[in-house]
């Protein structure tokens, strides 16, 4: 508690929706390809009964029904609150039991590489850096950037592209924001694109001549991270220093498939492009998971995002696995009982990680997740 506390003082936004990246809060404000779903999507009378009392995430709910995932009534989704940084909000509305199927996610509505289009495979292959993170990023990119001719062809494509368009936030510090409120020194003013695109793990003989170990930028995060998870600062500047590198190993190879790059108030539109890769990195890393999707006896995982999975809350010990039912459907089933108002869980430390990313506890989940205090 000392913990939290102490960083609710040095950085009270350190926890809120990041708004320098291609989505807003709420999701569908402003948007107007997520508008639509809004007014031409059916609803649930089942589920919409037993939600009276929470803050429903209607549009979420409403592009899963409406893209073919299955429900069970017994599940609601609420708006995640703002510490939770785009997890948890699903929820039992009543008992499950073991076992039972929650929902049934078609295949062709999550993200991996085993399913990406050419040009991403294309894209991730010319990578410094062959990584799960490079390609699950470069499946991503074309999901949010489709070319016409994909719209066209892939009947999930406009779906897909609205998946990543709602996505929050990704791991603690990759935002200006969760360092600290704009008027202060090495703040989100002196953050130019995201954290990941600011500075270099290779200027440490730079900084050195001023007695810094890495960027002043990186300093101060890394600082924070130590006050807040208990970490060393040198731990800190590890798990971000792993973070800089695999995103550029990737950004020349990928900043190509953002075909529209988020408007900001400076940079080259090349500049422009590249944040929006790091921007999306930390979505990707703070969202996969494994699943073997391979129709073959080999029995390897693959790093996917699923719908639904991906906004579950954290817990060791938790209560729903994906399952790739067959080879269109993927069902996300409960592994315990779940009793009424209880949240629906994953496990995040079983989820895909950098290769040098050697952080644990809360270091990891922090970083990575942007998971709050409370899942710590």
């Amino acid at each position: 508690m000392l913990l939290v506390a102490a960083f609710a003082i040095t950085t009270s936004s350190a926890f809120a929706p990041q708004q320098t990246c291609f989505t807003r809060q709420p999701y569908h404000v402003n948007n107007p390809l997520l508008m639509t779903l809004d007014e031409s999507s059916p609803s649930s009378p089942s589920t919409a009964n037993t939600l009276d009392d929470i803050n429903k995430d209607d549009w979420y709910y409403q592009w899963a029904v409406s893209n073919g995932v299955e429900m069970d009534p017994k599940i609601a989704i609420r708006t995640p609150l703002e510490e939770e940084r785009g997890k948890g909000g699903i929820l039992a509305t009543d008992d499950v039991k073991a076992l039972e199927v929650l929902a049934k996610i078609p295949r062709s509505l999550i993200l991996s590489a085993v399913d990406a289009p050419p040009r991403a495979i294309e894209a991730a292959a010319n990578a410094n850096n062959f990584s799960w993170a490079t390609d699950l990023t470069s499946a991503a990119l074309v999901a949010l950037h489709p070319t016409d001719e994909e719209l066209v062809v892939e009947d999930a494509a406009k779906a897909k592209q609205q998946f990543v368009q709602s996505w929050q936030a990704g791991g603690w510090a990759t935002d200006g924001a969760d360092l600290g409120p704009p008027d202060v020194n090495f703040g989100a003013k002196d953050v130019t694109g995201s954290l990941l695109a600011t500075g270099s793990d290779n200027d440490h003989n730079i900084y050195s001549k001023f007695r810094m170990p890495c960027h002043p930028v990186l300093f101060r995060a890394s600082n924070g991270l130590s006050v807040l998870t208990g970490c060393t600062e040198e731990q800190a500047r590890e798990v971000l220093a792993a973070r800089g590198r695999m995103y550029r190993s990737m950004r020349d190879a990928l900043e190509g498939l953002v075909l529209s790059p988020t408007e900001r108030t400076k940079g080259s539109n090349r500049e422009k492009r590249c944040w929006d890769v790091a921007d999306l990195l930390s979505r990707v890393l703070s969202r996969a998971t494994f699943l073997n999707l391979n129709d073959d006896d080999d029995h390897i995982p693959q790093a996917v995002i699923v719908p639904l999975h991906e906004r579950l809350a954290h817990s060791s010990t938790e209560n729903c696995k994906l399952v790739a039912a067959s080879e269109n459907e993927i069902w996300l089933v409960a592994t315990q009982d779940i009793p009424a108002g209880e949240g629906l869980t994953r496990n995040y430390d079983a989820a895909p990680r950098l290769e040098q990313d050697e952080s644990e506890g809360a270091l990891h989940l922090l970083t990575q997740f942007g998971l709050p205090p409370s899942a710590w």
